[in-house]
């Protein structure tokens, strides 16, 4: 066709250059033009023979009148559309809008008047359109039945969600071999760019066998059929294990204070995190044996075909105790509680009741009677390296009377007599001091004196 145009084109130039031949105008548009909302586009008007005497741009109104745009008559160029700013001719007479806004739609007609005072027209529709900014965004939900199977054979609702379009995209679901999934799709209008925009969903209904990728791809005439900018995937996994042991948090129920008295009620929930299948949380006392929850419930993960689990229970505070959370058939995967007067504390932080972080500091009455005794321990035996290295210096057996172990007031003291050495006649006395920090009261009536060990070659 292009050709043949051509071949006309060329024959009539030969026959008005050589037989002077006027011929009637004609004028040519393209049928449709789309141009992006706020952006700037141009009507071609193209026209033969090339010589006028005006052109005139009209745009027909909804009585199919005609509202004068813009026209050029000689080197003037005139219109209301020319004196709003939104409107202008080129050096080639295409019509330039600018700006481009939904009322700017419409059918535009292209007039030209030849020297002859002959003339012809042709319209062109002009369409203000919108593409999508942004790659389609994909989303899951889960039945109570999905949830209840959680299993790798459990149905997963996905729904793709394109931007605002005009004309509106088509979402096409594939998957990781390129195989289009069957999918519901529709098109809502929207309209807070652009009275007659649309949102495009398209839902599929989706069982994870195995290791999946899903795309979802927006295709349009404006934007092409395979934009990678319009393109977004979804990984799905047959099973997700939590990469951190689950949380705890605390929140107080009745005599609440900084610390916990005696009676305080708590309510101590336990949040997995995000795995394929729910795993299960288990509560447990000290002693190993189960609590009972007062509420489980398993969420949707923000990762697309996982779940999150919680696990809730009540406790009153009787005295310094542990409680356990541990995630079923994960090894390690657990988190232990501290309750005692000062605040709570978990493996991994402490909290006070209203969750703000503290130190964990402190130590109690039992730690430091073992830190005491390991102290004393260890004198001993330093004791008995001094009295090894007496002996290799003076070939002798040093006279040693048995040390002696003090623990009062947080301070233990251990003293030995003097040491005599009949051949180097000194006299030698080796006293050890370790004071323990504790702030912890202690009964000083109750410390005794031990005797420990004599030491003798």
């Amino acid at each position: 066709m292009a050709s043949a145009n051509a071949i006309l084109s060329s024959f009539l130039i030969f026959i008005t250059a050589n037989f002077k031949v006027a011929l009637p105008v004609t004028v040519t548009t393209p049928e449709q033009v789309n141009i992006p909302l706020g952006r700037t586009g141009e009507i071609p008007c193209n026209f033969y023979p090339p010589s006028y005497a005006a052109i005139y741009w009209t745009r027909r109104d909804d009585a199919d009148g005609k509202e004068h745009v813009i026209s050029r008559v000689g080197e003037d160029v005139t219109g209301s559309g020319f004196d709003s700013g939104n409107f202008n001719l080129t050096e080639d007479n295409a019509l330039q809008i600018r700006y481009m806004q939904l009322k700017d739609e419409g059918r535009y007609e292209c007039q030209v008047l030849d020297t002859n005072y002959e003339d012809d027209a042709s319209e062109t529709q002009v369409i203000a359109i919108v593409t999508p900014e942004t790659a389609p965004r994909i989303t899951w939900s889960c039945g109570d039945q999905c949830i209840s199977q959680h299993g790798p054979s459990s149905i997963l609702n996905l729904t793709c969600t394109s931007d605002e379009a005009k004309p509106p995209v088509k979402l096409i679901w594939t998957n990781d071999q390129g195989t289009p999934i069957e999918a519901v799709s529709s098109s809502t209008p929207n309209g807070t760019m652009l009275v007659g925009s649309s949102v495009t969903t398209s839902t599929i209904q989706y069982v994870v066998k195995r290791n999946n990728t899903l795309t979802c791809q927006a295709e349009s005439e404006m934007i092409g059929k395979r934009s990678s900018e319009q393109r977004s995937t979804v990984k799905l996994y047959e099973s997700v294990t939590p990469d951190e042991a689950p949380s705890v948090t605390t929140t107080c129920v009745n005599h609440c204070r900084t610390g916990i008295d005696v009676g305080t009620l708590l309510n101590l929930t336990c949040t997995s995190g995000e795995a394929r299948p729910p795993i299960k949380l288990k509560w447990k006392n000290s002693h190993g044996s189960p609590i009972v929850t007062i509420s489980s419930d398993v969420q949707v993960g923000s990762t697309v075909g996982t779940f999150v689990t919680t696990a809730v229970i009540q406790y009153t505070f009787k005295s310094n105790t542990t409680l356990t959370c541990q995630a079923a058939g994960l090894t390690g995967q657990m988190t232990i509680v501290q309750l005692n007067e000062m605040g709570i504390g978990t493996s991994a932080h402490r909290e006070n009741l209203n969750g703000s972080e503290i130190d964990e500091g402190g130590f109690d009455l039992v730690t430091i009677l073992l830190v005491a005794v390991a102290v004393a321990v260890g004198v001993v035996i330093i004791l008995g390296i001094a009295v090894a290295v007496l002996y290799k210096k003076n070939k002798e057996y040093p006279v040693f009377q048995s040390p002696m172990f003090y623990l009062t007031n947080g301070r233990a003291t251990v003293s030995s007599q003097e040491v005599a050495s009949p051949t180097t006649e000194r006299n030698l006395r080796i006293t050890f001091e370790v004071t323990l920090t504790n702030p912890t009261s202690y009964d000083s009536e109750t410390a005794s004196e031990t005797d420990s060990s004599t030491l003798a070659a």
